[in-house]
Order: C-alpha cells, then structure tokens, then sequence
C-alpha cells in the first residue's frame, strides 16, 4: 500500500465511511446509452472519458459504500493518466513519473501488475520548456483501447503507437503491432520547445485515426498506408481532449469549437467553428487560457455539444446543436470572480418510459477555480447540475437544478446504474491529510456518503482521474503516487 508519510496518525473509525443517508435510496438514472464506437473498446471504459462521447458515464453500478475495503499501489512517486478495461475487464493503464511512461496491464481486483511495456520518456530537456511536470497535458496521458483490446497510444516521440493487450492468464506480454511517425506533421518550433501529439481516437468509418497536437495541429492518418493530412489552427492552441461521433470530429481549442470532417482524400474540411468568450487572462488553478473542458456529445447527430466558456465574471455552460455548432443556451455558473473548470463536463441524455429520448440533456460541471501550486489544491466549492429541455415549438431552454458545496480537482464520474457522482478531494485536517471519494446524488445533489482513501501526501490525486469498473461496485482514483481502489463488500 502506498505509504501514509511520517506524519500518518491513526484515523478513527467513525471518520474512516461518513454516510449521510442509508444505503437502498440510490436511484438509477433512465437514458438513452451512448452509441457504441464500432472501432473502439466497450463503452464501459475506452478512453480516459469513458466513451467516443466523453460522456464521463458508466452503465454499472459503482461503489455504494457498503463496508468498503481499500487497496492501493505505487512506484514512487508518479500516477496514471489514464485506465481503460479489456474485454475480460483488467485494467490496461499508462503510468508516468514526469518523465518516464509504462503501459500496464493490472488485476482490476488486487491492482498486482500482469505485464508492462515501455514507452518512449520525454527528452531530457524537457523542463527547459517551462512546463511542469503536472502541468503538462501532452503524449502519454491520453491513449484510448481499440475494438481489439489494442492500446493506441500518441507518444512523446510524436507517434502513434498501437500496442496489443496480453489475453488474460496469457503468459505474453504486451506486443508493438505498428507504429506512425508524425514529428513531421506537427508545429515546428525552436529548441528545447517542441509540439505534441496529445490526442488520437479512431474515425467512425475505422479507415482514419484523427490526432491533435497541444500547438494546434489536427491530422487524419491513413490506418493502412499512414498517410497524414493536416490542418494548423493559426493563433490557437488545443487543451483538451476531443469526440468522435458518426458526424465527424469534434474539437476545442483556446478560441473556439471546431467540428471536422474529411473528404474521400483525407482533406480536412471545417463543417462549423463557433467562437466562445475565452476571457480576459488564464484563470487560477487553469493550465492555459481558454476553454477548460473536453468536448462532451449529448445524444446522437441531432443532439448537442456541452463545453464552457472561460467568461468574467462566471464562466458559462454552453449547448451547441451538433449539427451547426448553433448556440442553443447558455447558463452563467458559480460564484462571481471565483468561477471556472479545467475538467471537462459530464453528461447524459435523458430517456422517457419506452426508452427514447425524453428532450432532456444534463450536464454536469464542477467548480474549481483556485490558487493551486501543486502538491496543495485549493479549488472553490462547487459542482452544478444543469438541464437542457427541448419545448414543443422545437427551441431548448436550460436551468440550473442544483448546486453542490463539495470541493474536486480532478475528472469525476457518474453510475447511470445508481445516479450517483465520484468525487476524489481532502478534508480539513492538515497533518496528515486525509483523502475520501466522495459520491453526490444526481437528482438532488445532496452528498450520500464520504470513505476514506487514505492519509498522507500519497494520496493526493492532483486533477487525476476516478474510473468505476464495468462489472460495478468499484471506483478507482489515481494519486500523484500511484492508484487507489474503493471496493464494495457484502454486509
């Protein structure tokens, strides 16, 4: 387990679960299910967001809090960016400690390690940039798993590298199938900076990977000859992780959302880009200036696109119509001067009795403006659940429903299968701290329950992710040493 640091103390047991109501009042959240990528890994978990949506959903349902037990890992310091499961459910990660990166393959249950591969480390010179480590949202922390359990992963070599999964109980161990060179087809730029490859996902069809870089590249790579096509976003950067959806790709960056799509050449075409508030300055606790979300799709190609903004004095929610880009509503969040995310939104599309759709999207945001200076968050509280209701004349209005006083850094989930939402945060003990995963109920926002992860700095998830295993009862957090698990057992 990770170590608890010497100034761990004995935590009593009436602090270790806080349960604020009893278990059996969890209640299921009807919805149309997200289409399933044809070319990607289940949608119980293919990408750091779950899904070619980026729903940030799970169907299961995840951990209840009924007597948890908790089990951690480490290698020193360092965590995982991203899990994904394979079809037998393991877990298939990439581990960084600023500068080296591993693929991994665990035991979902005992997080014991079944094999390894290494991926290509950042250069020596990469501090000269001016990044820091934990500032840093290049190559290596995103990577998503294919329909073949194949791990395609950009690297900070500027390749894509796609890498086969070991079958389960197999004595083989992780096997580089191909590998594409891109650091050609990125911005140039002067030395010791250098462009990324941060982000790949597949093209409906399976015949292109799309990729975007950190300097604003968008590319299509050819899956059988690699032939690469590229468009520059001049003047903007690309912060964030983008969708795929049967319509073409969808992307932000610091000025505007993007959707493209390409013709039987590979050329990249534009169909729509609306321009957002990016605000005046980079916000506090925000890596760059700008939009801090990742692109989320509600429902199919006649649904919507939920981002934010980066306005004073609030930040806005905004529903674009997928197809045009349109602005559809907009709602202003937290409190004046104290508003702003650098995580992207939750959402689900809402299902009526016979299963379709109801004109009923939720999007839920967290709050976490702050003067951060790592290993110490200090975000806002704040997490809101905001409503898009298609009316019978065909327009859409949208409303706050509820706000949350819980605090959270890092990207947070929600179990369609209990309605509940994952958060990882502290409490306010000082010496050592102590670290809960959090879970708010999605109808009425009210906090359900708090278990104890652990104390010490090595618990500390500094905007990790959580992750809820397909098979329910789990939830995973990564920590700036490594993982932690939070599993349900049987009263």
């Amino acid at each position: 387990a990770i170590c608890n640091s010497p100034l761990y103390r004995w935590i009593p047991s009436d602090q270790k679960l806080i349960r604020y109501r009893p278990v059996g009042q969890e209640k299921p959240v009807p919805h149309v299910p997200v289409t399933q990528h044809p070319f990607m890994a289940g949608n119980a978990g293919n990408n750091m967001h779950n899904d070619s949506s980026m729903s940030d959903t799970y169907e299961a349902s995840a951990a209840l809090g009924t007597n948890p037990t908790v089990r951690s890992r480490t290698q020193g310091f360092g965590g995982y960016g991203t899990l994904a499961f394979d079809r037998s459910g393991q877990l298939v990660g990439v581990y960084s400690n600023g500068r080296g990166f591993q693929l991994e393959l665990m035991n979902p249950y005992t997080l014991q390690e079944l094999a390894s591969f290494d991926l290509p480390p950042r250069p020596a010179y990469f501090l000269l940039q001016g990044i820091l480590p934990w500032e840093y949202i290049g190559a290596g922390m995103y990577f998503y798993l294919d329909n073949q359990d194949r791990a395609v992963v950009p690297t900070t070599a500027n390749t894509i590298q796609v890498i086969q999964t070991p079958e389960p109980d197999s004595s083989a161990g992780f096997e580089l199938v191909r590998e594409y060179d891109l650091s050609t087809h990125v911005v140039p730029m002067s030395w010791p900076h250098q462009d990324s490859v941060a982000w790949v996902l597949p093209e409906w069809s399976g015949e292109y990977y799309w990729y975007a870089t950190t300097g604003g590249i968008v590319g299509t790579v050819h899956v059988e000859s690699g032939a690469v096509n590229t468009l520059r976003l001049q003047g903007e950067i690309i912060e964030n992780s983008f969708a795929v959806g049967k319509d073409g790709l969808f992307i932000i960056s610091d000025a505007a959302m993007y959707r493209f799509s390409r013709d039987e050449q590979g050329t990249i075409l534009t169909d729509w880009r609306t321009p957002y508030d990016r605000g005046p300055t980079q916000k506090p606790g925000h890596i760059t200036r700008g939009s801090g979300t990742s692109v989320t799709l509600l429902g199919d190609t006649d649904g919507v696109v939920a981002i934010t903004d980066n306005a004073e004095p609030r930040i806005h929610l905004l529903f674009l119509r997928r197809s045009d880009g349109k602005l559809l509503c907009s709602v202003p969040l937290f409190e004046e001067g104290k508003s702003g995310t650098d995580i992207t939104v939750i959402g689900v599309e809402h299902a009526d009795a016979s299963g379709r759709s109801s004109g009923v999207y939720s999007a839920i945001v967290e709050n976490n403006w702050g003067q951060n200076t790592f290993p110490f968050a200090r975000p806002q509280p704040g997490l809101s659940r905001i409503d898009l209701v298609r009316q019978p004349d065909g327009s859409y209005r949208c409303s706050e429903i509820w706000t949350s006083q819980e605090r959270n850094i890092g990207v947070f989930k929600m179990s369609l299968g209990n309605g509940l939402i994952y958060l990882y945060f502290r409490d306010d003990s000082l010496f050592p701290q102590r670290w809960y995963f959090t879970a708010v109920d999605f109808w009425t926002g009210e906090t359900v329950y708090k278990a104890l992860a652990g104390s010490g700095l090595g618990y500390n998830n500094w905007a990790g992710a959580i992750f809820l295993h397909p098979d329910g009862g789990i939830a995973y957090s990564t920590t700036i040493f490594g993982l932690v698990m939070l599993q349900d057992t049987s009263p």
